[in-house]
């Protein structure tokens, strides 16, 4: 298999026995009260490459010092094979220097999906967007005046509209047509927490 790392082409001894590909998904869960989830997709993360092999030769000592610059710079390169080409950055580049023509050496590569730069605030991150937008949106709706001769009565856990009405010798009917505005999800998803007026 032809390897090439910023257009060096790696010898023998010098490339991986195999190449780690796939990742996962960055997701972004949140859980709110009554059992609701979010699951906003925040796209791929992908596996280090990483591999250990040795330079040998004449130029095993040029070709080390090379690579090593590249990982000094911190700048983008591309891995490339026959098949794929990936644009990537040195995250580590460890070699073992016992002699100008045989040197060990261990190497990490990230990938690279969009290289911003670093030390942006928070409210650059798209994560941080993603999730302030999901509890806005999630967020108990706004609460209804008070209506005169009508008590507030704030919603506890296992409640239900039936029993609130049995307890408050109200119609259960009654009770949501006045709270239609806080009762977003039905008469039959009461969310603890949210303020009704029976």
């Amino acid at each position: 298999m032809k390897v090439v790392l910023g257009g060096i082409e790696l010898k023998t001894f010098e490339k991986p026995d195999e190449i780690p590909l796939g990742g996962q998904q960055t997701l972004a869960i949140n859980r709110f009260p009554g059992g609701d989830v979010s699951i906003q997709n925040m796209g791929p993360q992908y596996r280090p490459i990483t591999w250990t092999g040795i330079f040998i030769g004449p130029d095993a000592y040029d070709r080390m010092i090379r690579i090593g610059n590249m990982r000094t710079a911190g700048k983008q390169i591309i891995f490339e094979t026959e098949k794929y080409s990936l644009p990537v950055v040195i995250s580590e580049f460890s070699p073992d220097h016992k002699t100008n023509t045989r040197i060990p050496f261990s190497i990490t590569l990230e990938r690279v999906i969009s290289q911003k730069g670093s030390g942006s605030s928070q409210k650059n991150d798209p994560i941080a967007k993603a999730v302030q937008a999901v509890a806005k949106s999630k967020s108990s709706p706004a609460q209804n005046k008070q209506p005169a001769g009508k008590e507030k009565y704030t919603i506890q856990k296992g409640d239900t509209l039936s029993g609130i009405a049995q307890r408050k010798k109200k119609k259960w009917e009654d009770i949501y047509n006045s709270n239609k505005k806080v009762l977003v999800n039905g008469p039959h998803k009461l969310t603890p927490g949210w303020v009704i007026y029976v």
